[in-house]
């Protein structure tokens, strides 16, 4: 989570028999160019792009991959195209201020042609395989299991078992330093992370920070469903800040910032999960 830049999520390349298949592509194209660069020193194929949610730090990509690998299909849920008609959408105007603004720097203008090129090219975000429910994608003999999660941190989040490895990957159900509520649903994401814990896994690779064992995933998921159970709460939001600040320990110190985390974690409890109007647009009620 760099200060001056927008993020890159993380992004995970498995390899089969005669092909690669790419979960997540990131948001820069330096990113992204180091997915291309495992593709060509392996000499396979990209054939598969999982995008995990719609987030564009973990598709933005998607459009440097295929440009390399043509025949690259994308596997992700449709809420994206909801997306496109409304939260991806809400800031152009003021992102093409900030293009003319001598005050904006210009790492923050290139995020910001990122933002506008993607949202631009939607058949590099819309899936050509949606992922409705439970899919099954093929890895030369090895079987993923793609599941989705309905209302949690976005309206449809793809998150991947692979038995054979014994690991998931979670996309932005798991984050460090803290959950990212932007397009959060408490409950759906509750369930969510519910269901994971309930699989036979060793590793989880979250969307952002770095892999941890189930164990440690187990304690996310407790810090997590004590956090929401707070804001969701009458309590100072203070106090739910310092549920998570304590439980969450080992995933705040992957930041160098605790103060961003609290000033993030305040601002979701008050203005997200507390929130009238976001609840009615993240969790459908």
């Amino acid at each position: 989570m760099p200060a001056d830049r927008q993020p890159d999520g993380n992004s995970i390349v498995l390899e089969g028999p005669q092909e690669m298949l790419v979960i997540d592509t990131g948001r820069h194209p330096e990113h992204t160019d180091k997915i291309i660069a495992v593709a060509k020193a392996r000499n396979k194929p990209i054939t598969a792009i999982i995008n995990t949610h719609w987030h564009l730090d973990h598709a933005t990509g998607n459009a440097r991959i295929r440009a390399a690998y043509p025949g690259a299909k994308l596997y992700t849920s449709t809420a994206v195209e909801g997306a496109l008609k409304g939260f991806l959408i809400r800031n152009v105007d003021q992102a093409r201020a900030r293009l003319d603004d001598p005050a904006v720097p210009e790492v923050g203008k290139t995020d910001t042609r990122l933002y506008l090129n993607a949202i631009n090219d939607p058949v590099n975000l819309i899936p050509d395989q949606p992922v409705n429910g439970t899919v099954a994608l093929k890895l030369g003999e090895r079987e993923l299991t793609l599941h989705l999660a309905k209302r949690a941190a976005t309206e449809g989040d793809v998150w991947v078992h692979d038995p054979a490895s014994k690991t998931v990957f979670a996309g932005d159900l798991v984050v460090a330093p803290l959950p990212f509520f932007d397009t959060g649903c408490a409950d759906g994401w509750r369930k969510a992370l519910a269901e994971i814990d309930q699989l036979d896994f060793q590793t989880l690779i979250p969307g952002h920070g770095l892999p941890m064992e189930h164990a440690v995933f187990s304690s996310y998921r407790q810090a997590f469903d004590a956090f929401t159970a707070c804001a969701e709460g009458n309590a100072p939001t203070a106090s739910c800040v310092a549920v998570w600040m304590q439980k969450g320990a080992p995933f705040v110190a992957m930041h160098p910032d605790p103060k961003y985390t609290q000033a993030a974690l305040a601002y979701y409890v008050d203005q997200v999960i507390r929130a009238p109007a976001k609840r009615a647009e993240f969790c459908g009620k």
